[in-house]
């Protein structure tokens, strides 16, 4: 009778055991990387980007500023996997209210109108990030709006496809607003450029709320952009009958739940 079974599953057992192992070590790393980048969020969160270094991150993990390196090389490291991270929530995000409006807006007769409520719903979401995800939004907006350079050149691959993923949504809403002759006073801009102009003015206005100490009301961030992005959808050539048939769909999505709906735990 051949032993050569019992050979081969005497001699498979160490491989299986090493494997196992490998698989052990390379979920508690990822366990590990994930509780540092939970720790340097709340930290950037509370006290931002400047006030996250490597040494407060180990010490807010309790662990050595060495072992915190092994995980990122350095600071820019960090930050854009952060970066990576946020945006990659706030698209998740963004896929639930967009699912929400699509539902809504299949039964409109007017594929137009249609349209431009699906770029006032991105508008908005934009602005609603910014309750529901304080931090992320934090994140995404550094990204236009810091003066310092916190994620160098070489670790951007970290974070521009997350970025453009999420801009390529109000980009394929543009393409098709303008195919519907929607919006109408566009025709000579590149889609992704326009959104990014879109993204930073709602940026840049949501961040005169840092003003907001010395005249709430007029330094009322979202208040401002909400009304920014009504006056662009109009600038953009959407007629006045379409863009306020668009905020009442934007207006019934709120009344049931965030424009920026939260993620299950």
């Amino acid at each position: 009778m051949s032993t050569t079974p019992i050979d081969a599953g005497v001699n498979a057992l160490p491989v299986v055991v090493e494997t196992a192992a490998a698989g052990r070590r390379a979920r508690n790393r990822l366990e590990r990387e994930r509780a540092y980048l939970a720790a340097a969020m709340d930290i950037a969160g509370r006290d931002g980007l400047r006030a996250l270094t490597m040494q407060r991150l180990a010490d807010e993990v309790d662990a050595a500023v060495g072992t915190v390196y092994t995980y990122f090389p350095a600071k820019g490291a960090l930050v854009a996997e952060l970066q990576r991270e946020a945006i990659e929530r706030l698209t998740e995000s963004y896929h639930l209210i967009r699912d929400r409006s699509d539902a809504v807006l299949s039964g409109w007769d007017d594929p137009a109108a249609a349209s431009v409520a699906r770029l006032a719903v991105f508008g908005r979401f934009w602005v609603a990030s910014v309750d529901t995800f304080p931090q992320e939004a934090a994140f995404l907006h550094a990204l236009i709006s810091e003066s310092g350079q916190t994620v160098p050149p070489e670790e951007h691959y970290r974070v521009l496809p997350a970025a453009l993923t999420l801009l390529d949504e109000a980009s394929g809403a543009v393409v098709e607003g303008r195919e519907l002759r929607a919006i109408t006073h566009l025709d000579g801009d590149d889609p992704m450029d326009l959104v990014i102009r879109w993204a930073a003015a709602l940026t840049g206005v949501l961040l005169t709320s840092n003003l907001a100490p010395l005249n709430p009301k007029a330094f009322d961030g979202r208040r401002l952009a909400r009304i920014l992005q009504s006056d662009l959808l109009r600038g953009w050539g959407a007629s006045p009958e379409r863009v306020a048939r668009a905020e009442q769909h934007v207006a019934a999505l709120e009344a049931g739940g965030p424009l920026a709906p939260p993620l299950d735990p």
